[in-house]
C-alpha cells in the first residue's frame, strides 16, 4: 500500500504551509545553504521534512545532518536492531516516516510498524500517544477539509494501528494546530454522550437513561470502548426484558412467544440494525413460557458437552424467518469473525487476533448472543480472540482433530512473548485486556471436538458437517444447513496436494459460500520447484536453518526433507514450538528434538524451528550465530510481514554472508485451483480473508460489520 510520491495537494493551508516551506528548505540545500535552526511541527528540527522531500522528488542534497542522523535510526529501528531505543528515538523515527509516508516514501504498513514497536520499548506511553493523536490529525487533514472528516479518518487510523480508543476530546486542542475545528464536532449531541461515558462509565445507567437503544448505539459506535459497548447493551436487554414479562404468558407457544417479543424489540428499538431486531431469548426471561419438547433425533445430534447449556435455547426456539450473515472480521487478512444470526440466537465462525496490530473482530450486540462457536484451525487470526470473548461468553467452542490442543498451546505461547499488545495491564475499558491466563483456561475447559463428517446440531436448527479443509492439522471447513439454506464456510483451505495433505474436497451445492480468498488472483507456485531449491540448497551448505511457522508448515518442511531421503544423511533437528506441534498432531520421520544442552549448530545439522518470521526464538538465535558464515544458510518459506526480521533478511536491510533462499509455500488454495473451486459453486459466492479489496465479477467482497440477509 505505497502513497503516491510527491508533495501533497492538500487545501489546509497550515500544513500547505509546512510542506512549502520544506520545498524551500531543499532548494537553500542545494545552494550550499543551511536549513535555520527551527523546530518543525511536531518539535522536530525542520530538516526532517526537507529530507523527506528531498527523497520523494528523487533531489540529491548533503548538510541534512540531524535528519540523516535520525534516518540512520530510524533503519536501525526498521531492522529491530537499536539497541535501548529512547521515546525520542522512537518519536523521531515516527515523525520522519510520517512525512515520508505523506510524501510516498513509506507505507501504512511501516508507519504502523513504528508504532507496534514503540508499545514494546517504550513503557511510558503517554509521550508516545501524545505524539500520535498529533500526527493522525495531521496525516487525515492532509487529505480532508471538514472537521468530521479528518474525525472518521483517525477513528479509521486507530483501527489500523491497533491503537486505543482515544477520548474525541483529547484531539480538541490538536486540531488547532492545523486550523481543524475538531470543536465543532465535539459539539455534536453524540460525541457528548460518548464523552459522559468514558469520562463517567459508573454511571452508564444514568446517561441513557429513556433512550431507544438503537439510537445510543448509533451514537456511540464509533468512540465508545467495546466494554462500555457491552454495559449498554446490558442495561438495555434488563429494561427490555423486565417489560416483555407482562407481554409473554404461561399459556402461550414458544412461537407466538418470539412474535410478541420481536414486536416488543422493534417497538423500542432493540436493535443494532435498523432492519432487524436482536436474537430473542425466552430463555431469559424470569418466568418464560412452558418450552417445547426436544425431538429425540434433535437431542441424539447435539455433541454430549453441547447439551446442558443448548438445551434451554432448543426448547425455547421455533423456525427462524430470517438468518443474517454479520462480518466482524475477515474481510481482510486476519482477525476472522462471523456471526450467522438467527431469530433466537446464531453461531460465531471463528475468532481471531490480527498479528499485524493485535486488533479482534468488531464488536455487536449479536455477539453476546450466540449460542456456539465454530473454530475452523488453531492459527491466531483465527482463535487468537477467544480468550477476550470468554470474559463473558459461557458457551461452548467447537472444533476438530487437534485444533483444540494446538490452541492451547498457541493462546498459552502468546501470553508468554506479549501478545497482544496494548495494554500491557489489565484496563477495565479496553476489551483486549481480557487476553489473560484464566480466560485461556474458560477456553480450554469449554472446548467440544467435532468429527469430520458427522453432523451435529450446535444451536437450534443449526446443523453443521466438518469438513476436512487440508489446510493445517485440524483445519475444518463447515457445512450449516438452517431450516433447509445451506451454507458452506470453508475457513483457511487449501485444494492443492502436499506432503501433508491430498487436498480438500469441499462441497460445492451450497446456497451461500463464505471462502477463503488468500491468493485470488495472484502467481501460483510449484511444489516441486520448492522441493528441488531445497535440495539443491541443504546439498551444498551446512547448517541450514529453516524457520518456519509451527503450526503446518514446519510440519510440512519436515516431511520434505523427509521424502527428499535428507533427513536420513543429515541431522534434521526440530526445535520448540514447532516440535511441541509436530509431537501433538502425530507427524513422524526421521528426526529429531533439539537436545537441551545443544547450544550450537554444525555443519550436518538443519534445523526447523517456529518462528517464521524470524521475529525471535532459535531460528533468529541460530542465524546470528552463523549470519556471517557462507557455508551456511537460510531457507524462508512462508509469509513475511513488512518490517519483520524474515522480510528485512529477504529485503536486503539484514547484513549477512550466509546463503539466503525463499522456498515460496502456502497452506492455502493456489489462485488456479481456487478460481475452478469458485467457479463450480452454485450458490452466491462471498470472499473473505483475501488482499482483493474490488470485488471480482459474480463474488461479494463484504466490508466490516456488512450484513447479508437470508430468508429461509
Amino acid at each position: 500500500m505505497t502513497t503516491k510520491k510527491g508533495i501533497p495537494k492538500t487545501k489546509n493551508k497550515k500544513i500547505k504551509e509546512v510542506f512549502n516551506q520544506a520545498t524551500s528548505d531543499v532548494d537553500r540545500v542545494k545552494k550550499g545553504e543551511k536549513v535555520p535552526d527551527e523546530k518543525g511541527p511536531f518539535n522536530e528540527s525542520r530538516e526532517f521534512i526537507a529530507f523527506e522531500v528531498a527523497k520523494a522528488t528523487e533531489t540529491p542534497v548533503e548538510g541534512l545532518t540531524k535528519a540523516e542522523a535520525a534516518d540512520i535510526v530510524l533503519m536501525e529501528i526498521f531492522r529491530d536492531a537499536r539497541d535501548d531505543p529512547t521515546p525520542a528515538d522512537i518519536i523521531q523515527s515516527m515523525t520522519l516516516c510520517m512525512y515520508g509516508l505523506i510524501l510516498g516514501n513509506y507505507n501504512k504498513e511501516d508507519f504502523r510498524y513504528l508504532y507496534r514497536y514503540s508499545l514494546r520499548h517504550a513503557r511510558n506511553q503517554n509521550q508516545i500517544e501524545s505524539w500520535l493523536r498529533k500526527a493522525l490529525v495531521f496525516l487525515a487533514a492532509t487529505k480532508h477539509e471538514s472537521a468530521n472528516d479528518v474525525m472518521s479518518e483517525v477513528r479509521i487510523w486507530l483501527q489500523f494501528l491497533g491503537a486505543p480508543v482515544f477520548s474525541p476530546r483529547l484531539f480538541s486542542d490538536v486540531g488547532d494546530n492545523f486550523d481543524v475545528d475538531i470543536k465543532s464536532v465535539l459539539d455534536s449531541e453524540n460525541l457528548k454522550l460518548v464523552d459522559a461515558l468514558t469520562r463517567h462509565p459508573q454511571y452508564v445507567r444514568e446517561a441513557v437513561e429513556g433512550k431507544p437503544f438503537m439510537e445510543v448505539m448509533d451514537a456511540c459506535r464509533e468512540w465508545t470502548p467495546d466494554v462500555l459497548l457491552s454495559e449498554l447493551l446490558e442495561v438495555a436487554k434488563e429494561r427490555v426484558y423486565s417489560e416483555a414479562e407482562n407481554l409473554v404468558t404461561q399459556d402461550m407457544s414458544v412461537s407466538d412467544s418470539i412474535d410478541v417479543m420481536k414486536k416488543h424489540f422493534e417497538k423500542n428499538q432493540f436493535q443494532s440494525h435498523k432492519s432487524t431486531v436482536l436474537p430473542v431469548r425466552l430463555q431469559q426471561l424470569k418466568e418464560p413460557p412452558p418450552g417445547e419438547a426436544i425431538d429425540p433425533v434433535i437431542f441424539e445430534l447435539i455433541p454430549q458437552k453441547l447439551r446442558m447449556g443448548l438445551l434451554p435455547s432448543v426448547a425455547y426456539s421455533s423456525k427462524t424467518k430470517r438468518i443474517e450473515i454479520i462480518f466482524l472480521g475477515g474481510p481482510g487478512i486476519g482477525r476472522s469473525g462471523i456471526i450467522i444470526k438467527t431469530d433466537t440466537g446464531g453461531v460465531l465462525l471463528d475468532f481471531g487476533l490480527s498479528v499485524a496490530n493485535h486488533m479482534i473482530p468488531e464488536w455487536v450486540p449479536e455477539l453476546e448472543m450466540i449460542d456456539t462457536i465454530l473454530v475452523s484451525h488453531a492459527h491466531l487470526d483465527h482463535v487468537g480472540g477467544l480468550p477476550v470473548l470468554f470474559d463473558k461468553f459461557d458457551g461452548k467452542w467447537c472444533s476438530v482433530g487437534p485444533t483444540g490442543g494446538i490452541s492451547k498451546v498457541l493462546l498459552t505461547d502468546a501470553i508468554k512473548v506479549g501478545t497482544p499488545l496494548p495494554p500491557r495491564r489489565y484496563n477495565k475499558l479496553d476489551r483486549i485486556s481480557r487476553f489473560n491466563e484464566d480466560n485461556i483456561k474458560k477456553v480450554t475447559d469449554n472446548h467440544v471436538r467435532l468429527e469430520y463428517g458427522r453432523s451435529n446440531e450446535v444451536g437450534p436448527g443449526i446443523v453443521v458437517t466438518p469438513v476436512d479443509a487440508c489446510h493445517i492439522p485440524g483445519s475444518a471447513a463447515y457445512s450449516i444447513d438452517i431450516e433447509g439454506v445451506k451454507i458452506l464456510y470453508t475457513g483457511d483451505f487449501n485444494i492443492d496436494e502436499s506432503v501433508l495433505f491430498p487436498g480438500a474436497n469441499i462441497p460445492t451445492d451450497s446456497d451461500y459460500v463464505i471462502f477463503d480468498g488468500t491468493y485470488w488472483g495472484r502467481e501460483d507456485f510449484d511444489r516441486k520447484e520448492v522441493s528441488e531449491t531445497i535440495s539443491e540448497v541443504v546439498s551444498n551448505y551446512g547448517p541450514v536453518i529453516i524457520p518456519s511457522f509451527a503450526v503446518g508448515r514446519s510440519q510440512e518442511m519436515l516431511m520434505i526433507l523427509e521424502n527428499l531421503g535428507l533427513t536420513k544423511n543429515r541431522n534434521v533437528i526440530v526445535a520448540g514450538m514447532a516440535d511441541r506441534i509436530t509431537n501433538l498432531v502425530g507427524v513422524q520421520g526421521h528426526w529429531q528434538s533439539l537436545k537441551k544442552n545443544k547450544v550450537h549448530l554444525d555443519k550436518d545439522d538443519i534445523l526447523v524451528a517456529g518462528g517464521g518470521m524470524m521475529g525471535g526464538g532459535l531460528a533468529r538465535y541460530h542465524f546470528g550465530e552463523h549470519r556471517n558464515n557462507p557455508n551456511a544458510a537460510v531457507i524462508l518459506c512462508g509469509y513475511l510481514a513488512p518490517r519483520t526480521p524474515g522480510w528485512n533478511l529477504l529485503h536486503g536491510y539484514e547484513p549477512h554472508e550466509c546463503k539466503l533462499e525463499y522456498a515460496r509455500l502456502s497452506a492455502h488454495s493456489s489462485a488456479t485451483n481456487l478460481q475452478t473451486f469458485v467457479s463450480s459453486c452454485t450458490g452466491k459466492k462471498i470472499m473473505v480473508h483475501t488482499p482483493t479489496e474490488k470485488a471480482p465479477k459474480g463474488i461479494i467482497v463484504p466490508e466490516y460489520r456488512e450484513r447479508i440477509t437470508i430468508k429461509p
